[in-house]
């Protein structure tokens, strides 16, 4: 709910900041992912993927209210950094989990699965993002923040390996590997290019919800349904394609063809 809207919150008149200043801040954010998603996987190496979810939840959805008490520049770079250190080490352990509890032969499928869980969830949180910032832009904090919590409760009583011997963790051989990722020349040319699209693929957060707001002169309510009606696009659409596509094209056909 806060990102879509952290560059029109920053550059309302109650905050006063300038576009080039709300830029900064999410580049801010953009640099605490990078921090996270790394910090994020080491962690889950040595405590385990759902340790790590839990503390990254909680932490995330105190810092989401913390930035919402937030109205000094200085200490809004600085809290923003940290919300997003936090709560963007959620994802390598994520992404450990889905591994963990899928089987082998539906991985790629249970992948997109829980890439069409978070577009439904980015559809109802932009939709109740712009309903939220058209009564009072601090709702959004405060709602963002205690979803992180909720997911955070859920995630402990549901699937925490002492309580649910459904999910207990399974005794897994590892193996040590000597090559370095650093290494694996295809593999760094694929990073490239990831990085290149999500270039472009992130202004979907940051500039274009300014745009509707300052050019096209939409009020937040319609903003955020526009930003739902993306999230809902996937949904109905995603899951069709992989279950189409799986197994019958190359991965890397798929991925050019998408980008």
């Amino acid at each position: 709910m806060v990102i879509p809207f952290m560059t029109i919150y920053l550059t309302q008149p109650a905050m006063g900041y300038s576009i080039g200043q709300a830029g900064i801040v999410m580049g801010l954010f953009g640099l605490g992912a990078v921090f996270g998603g790394f910090i994020g996987g080491k962690l889950t190496d040595k405590i385990g993927f759902h340790r790590v979810q839990l503390i990254t939840l909680t932490g995330g959805g105190i810092m989401f209210m913390v930035l919402g008490q937030m109205k000094s520049y200085p200490l809004i770079c600085v809290v923003t950094f940290v919300l997003s250190l936090v709560n963007e080490a959620f994802r390598p352990a994520n992404s450990t989990a889905i591994a963990h509890y899928s089987k082998e032969e539906n991985r790629t499928r249970s992948y997109s699965l829980n890439r069409l869980a978070i577009n439904l969830g980015w559809a109802i949180g932009g939709a109740m993002g712009g309903i939220l910032a058209s009564i009072n832009y601090h709702l959004l904090f405060w709602v963002d923040g205690g979803t992180n919590l909720v997911a955070m409760i859920l995630l402990r009583y549901y699937l925490s390996p002492a309580n649910n011997a459904a999910t207990q963790q399974k005794k897994q051989e590892h193996t040590k590997i000597n090559r370095s990722a650093y290494g694996d020349h295809p593999y760094l040319f694929f990073i490239a290019f990831t990085i290149l699209f999500a270039a472009c693929f992130f202004q979907l957060f940051t500039t274009l919800p300014v745009y509707y707001k300052n050019y096209l002169h939409l009020n937040e309510f319609y903003i955020g349904m526009l930003m739902a009606l993306n999230g809902l696009i996937i949904v109905l659409v995603e899951m069709v394609l992989v279950f189409k596509m799986e197994g019958k094209k190359k991965v890397f056909f798929t991925s050019a063809v998408a980008f």
